[in-house]
Parts: structure tokens; C-alpha cells; sequence
């Protein structure tokens, strides 16, 4: 039981008042200096083991045991030693084995002092006895459940520190794969860039180069055979206009923003990749692109990762659920693209967490389409008690033409 939790809080009051009232008896029934001792001392003592470090714990311990025992032997009255086992509860609770077995001394010691050491009849002992029995019973109870109460509540503290840790460790992850990304978009740029540079200078420029040679020859041919320079003028221009034309073309790429596909286009080509899944097969597979309506283009990398996602479902659903239906769902809203494949195959059957956890990282191609969703900050889930289900949610930023 920590220190600072409530329920040690709790034990810590019940024994401070313990004390308080220890010695006020003291004074009452034996005398003044030894109570006022024996009260100061305990305080002190009580406190000393309860907050200095942990190596002088078991010393203050002791001496609060000893303190104790000065005072039930002074004042041989019954109810000394139960008020004693408080005290005892609160400096001895890091041995529970021995705090159960010194609270049990103390409070049967104060009764047997006053019967040696006093007259007292039978019908009294016996009264004075039940009270101790009753009274240690309900301080074994209230004990016992606030020490369940405290190892509980540890529990669930670790269990939330645990919980945050990992979501935090997860975060961290997740962005630093969005960065990883980020950096691989801006090196695959790069490269295209570099490629479409080394175009320019390799095509185009030996198109003019071309073009130029065959310029000079057609003016040397033309005061002898103006036929002649005329088809070279002619050749010529073609290679300017095939110059100019990949010029065009290069400079509207490098002038674009982000790399883009119309989702209209985009669907079609998802319906010829269906179409040639379905060839020669009695597989059937039913999908709604017709009915999704927009103008948005998507980014092209997010379009090549569903199109060999939903390439890789519909090869895993044959392979290994031997399914032969399959049901494709594609929806786009604000932000986000999701896309949902459902077949009638064997699946995985009914799965916990863990086991279905564990399925997955066994698995090279759903482990990879999982990583990329979370990574790009989407949503992945799995249904294979009935079939199997892969549900995928990918944000995007939405842009109109």
C-alpha cells in the first residue's frame, strides 16, 4: 500500500487519534509525565515511519513497538493494547505477515496485564475479552478492504499509466512514419524531377540539335535542289513541334502542386482491373463505382495504394478463403476515402483480440495494408467469424476541378 494513496491516509488518521487517546488514558488512569511521554513519543515515532526514507522505516518501526509495549506494561488495562494496534497497523504494514500477528499480541496483551496485574473478576475478563474479539475483527475487516481497495486502485494505475504509454509510444509512431512519408514524398518529387530534367536535356535537346543540323543541310541544299531542302525544312519542323510539345508537357508537371487523379478515371480503371480479375473465371464480384459521383481528384499514391490493396483482398479471398462472391464498397465523404471488401470465403472463424492480433502480424500483405492505413492516419478493421470483411478508412485532402 503506497503512502500517499487514501486508504493508507486513512489508517494513518485512525492511528494518530489511536495515539492521542492512549495517552489521555495514560494520564487519567496511571500519570501525568508517562502519558504526556507516551503520547509525544508515539506521534513522533508514528510520523517518522511513515515519512522518512525508507531505510529508517524498520528503526522507527521498531521503537513505535517498543513504545508500545512501555505502555501496556505502565497501564495494565485492557484497552491500551487495542488502542495500540493502529499504531502498530500503520508502522508495520510493509510486513503484513507480522503487522496481523504484533496486532494480535497487543490487543490480547493489554487484557492478560490487567488480569496479572489486577482484580478483576471472571464475568469482567470475559466482557473485556468479546470487546477485543469484536473490535480486532472489525479492524482485520476494514484493513482488509482498504488494502483490496489499494492494490486495486495500483492496478488500475498501472494498467492507465500502461494504456497511455502505449498510446503515446503509438502516437509517436504513426507520426513518425507520417514524417517518414512525408520525407519518401518529397524524395520520390525529387527523383521525377531529376528524371524529367534529364528528358529535357536528352530528348528535347537532341530534338533541336536534330532539327538545327537538318536546318543548315536543307540551306546548303537550296540553291541546287530546292526539292530536297524543302522535305529537310519540313523534317525539320516536325522535330521542333515534337520539341516544343514534351516541353509543354514537362513544364505542366513541374508546374502542378501535387500529383492527382480524376476519381472518375480512377473508378474506371478499378472496373477494367475487376473485369480482368472476373476473365475466365466463374468468379462474381459486385461494386458500386457507377453509382459514386464527383468531381475530386484524389492524390495518386493513395490511388495505388487502393488499387493494390483491393488487388491484394480479392487474391487473398481466393487463395486462401476459396471464396468465389465478392462485394466491393467504395464511399467517399468529406475528407476520407473508404473502401470495404466483403467475400463469402472461409475466414478466420471466431477470434479474440489477441488471436486476431496475432493472425495479422503472421501476415505479410494485411500487415502491410494495416501499417500503411494507421501510418497514413486512417482506420483498419477485420470481420471473420462470417466470411471475410476488410474495412479500410484513408484520409485526403479533397480537391475539386
Amino acid at each position: 500500500m503506497q503512502i500517499d494513496s487514501q486508504e493508507y491516509r486513512l489508517i494513518w488518521s485512525a492511528a494518530m487519534l489511536s495515539l492521542i487517546g492512549q495517552g489521555v488514558a495514560v494520564v487519567l488512569l496511571c500519570d501525568m509525565l508517562p502519558g504526556a511521554a507516551l503520547m509525544a513519543g508515539g506521534l513522533i515515532l508514528l510520523n517518522l515511519s511513515c515519512f522518512s526514507a525508507r531505510r529508517f522505516q524498520s528503526i522507527f518501526a521498531f521503537l513505535m513497538l517498543l513504545l508500545e509495549t512501555t505502555a501496556v506494561i505502565l497501564c495494565p488495562y485492557w484497552f491500551i493494547g487495542l488502542l495500540a494496534v493502529p499504531a502498530i497497523t500503520c508502522t508495520w504494514l510493509f510486513n503484513r505477515k507480522a503487522c496481523h500477528l504484533l496486532n494480535l499480541i497487543f490487543a490480547l496483551g493489554g487484557w492478560i496485564m490487567q488480569i496479572v496485574r489486577t482484580d478483576i473478576t471472571p464475568l469482567m475478563a470475559l466482557l473485556y475479552l468479546g470487546i477485543i474479539v469484536a473490535a480486532f475483527a472489525v479492524w482485520e475487516t476494514v484493513i482488509y478492504f482498504l488494502y483490496r481497495s489499494a492494490t486495486t486502485s495500483e492496478k488500475l494505475r498501472q494498467a492507465l499509466t500502461a494504456a497511455a504509454v502505449e498510446a503515446l509510444e503509438q502516437r509517436s509512431l504513426r507520426e513518425e512514419i507520417a514524417k517518414n512519408q512525408k520525407v519518401n514524398e518529397n524524395n520520390a518529387r525529387l527523383e521525377e524531377r531529376e528524371r524529367i530534367s534529364r528528358d529535357i536535356h536528352n530528348y528535347v535537346g537532341h530534338t533541336l540539335s536534330a532539327a538545327t543540323v537538318t536546318l543548315d543541310a536543307a540551306s546548303l541544299l537550296v540553291p541546287s535542289d530546292k526539292e530536297k531542302a524543302l522535305e529537310k525544312i519540313d523534317s525539320a519542323n516536325s522535330r521542333v513541334h515534337e520539341a516544343i510539345s514534351s516541353v509543354r508537357s514537362v513544364v505542366r508537371t513541374l508546374d502542378a502542386e501535387d500529383d492527382r487523379i480524376a476519381l472518375d478515371d480512377y473508378l474506371l480503371s478499378l472496373e477494367k482491373m475487376i473485369d480482368e480479375f472476373k476473365s475466365d473465371t466463374t468468379y462474381k464480384v459486385y461494386h458500386n463505382f457507377s453509382q459514386v459521383k464527383s468531381k475530386t481528384r484524389i492524390p495518386i499514391q493513395t490511388a495505388s495504394f487502393i488499387s493494390s490493396s483491393l488487388s491484394e483482398l480479392l487474391t487473398n479471398g481466393v487463395k486462401h478463403g476459396h471464396a468465389d462472391l465478392f462485394v466491393i464498397t467504395f464511399i467517399l465523404d468529406t475528407g476520407h476515402i473508404r473502401l470495404k471488401v466483403q467475400d463469402n470465403g472461409c475466414g478466420w472463424g471466431k477470434l479474440d483480440f489477441n488471436e486476431k492480433k496475432l493472425r495479422l502480424n503472421n501476415g505479410f500483405g494485411l500487415r502491410k495494408i494495416k501499417e500503411y492505413t494507421e501510418g497514413c492516419g486512417g482506420s483498419f478493421d477485420i470481420e471473420s467469424e462470417d466470411g471475410f470483411t476488410v474495412d479500410l478508412s484513408l484520409p485526403f485532402e479533397e480537391e475539386n476541378t
